[in-house]
């Protein structure tokens, strides 16, 4: 077994990369391309849902996690057909990678909450 605070070091370690990710598109987003009122706004939603992934993951709420990590996709995935089609290449690699550092992040706490 695992102790809470070991749970949550681990936890955040493995938030660390999308982090560092999340943090580099932001600055694309002012210096790669202008981006709309409309798309913020659907950032802003996704930066609320994340919030709440990552803080009730924080608290081992496996249930709100998993509800807002699916409004999270469901968002995310119009932001990326809306507004992310036609974007530069370095936007566009930046986002592959927070992609799969999210995925590892859900994927730690997902194995966390399984060997509970």
């Amino acid at each position: 077994m695992i102790g809470v605070a070991a749970a949550r070091a681990l936890l955040a370690v493995a938030l660390a990369p999308f982090l560092w990710f999340a943090g580099r598109d932001q600055f694309l987003h002012f210096t790669a391309r202008r981006v709309s009122v409309a798309e913020n706004v659907i950032h802003l939603l996704l930066g609320l849902l994340l919030a709440i992934v990552i803080g009730r993951a924080f608290l081992f709420q496996p249930r709100l996690v998993a509800f807002a990590l699916v409004a999270f996709v469901v968002v995310g995935a119009s932001d990326e057909y809306v507004f992310h089609r036609r974007i530069p290449e370095v936007e566009h690699d930046v986002h592959a990678k927070e992609h799969f550092a999210l995925l590892f992040f859900v994927a730690v706490f997902s194995a966390l909450v399984w060997v509970k």
